[in-house]
């Protein structure tokens, strides 16, 4: 019983230490070229390349109301390296909407404001961002 006591206190003191490690900080994002004032802005911070390419879920999602022009969020996350992915879901369907040739028909926008072709996705390592200050300032504009 002492060991189930012993090794039960282990794995919250590791627990407690691991998520000390995970340092939060602030992200300002502000997303600009917001065409109205309807549905969502959607963000995800993907932090490596199976969730930028959609294989696997993103952990960091979001969504702010769309407001013309521009909207600015505030998230706290973990220090670290991501790739931003933004769009606005002005149907609200939580989804980049697409038309028969796999054009996207809602605008969206990644970080470094680097674009690819309209079917595909920029290179990961072109939108890759590194989040280390108490507040870091990410502008992207959408297109």
């Amino acid at each position: 019983m002492k060991y189930i006591r012993l090794i039960i206190i282990f794995i919250l003191l590791f627990k407690v230490y691991a998520f000390a490690e995970d340092e939060r900080v602030v992200m300002v994002l502000e997303v600009n070229n917001i065409a109205s004032s309807t549905g969502n802005i959607m963000i995800h911070l993907c932090r490596n390349q199976q969730e930028f390419s959609g294989s696997i879920p993103v952990p960091y999602s979001f969504f702010f109301t769309a407001k013309k022009n521009t909207v600015t969020a505030k998230i706290t996350i973990p220090k670290g390296y991501y790739a931003v992915k933004v769009f606005h879901d002005e149907n609200e369907n939580k989804i980049l909407d697409l038309n028969a040739a796999n054009h996207p028909i809602e605008k969206f926008g990644f970080s470094n404001n680097f674009f690819g072709s309209y079917s595909e996705l920029p290179p990961y390592e072109k939108v890759l961002i590194n989040i280390d200050k108490d507040e870091n300032f990410v502008k992207i504009n959408l297109r």
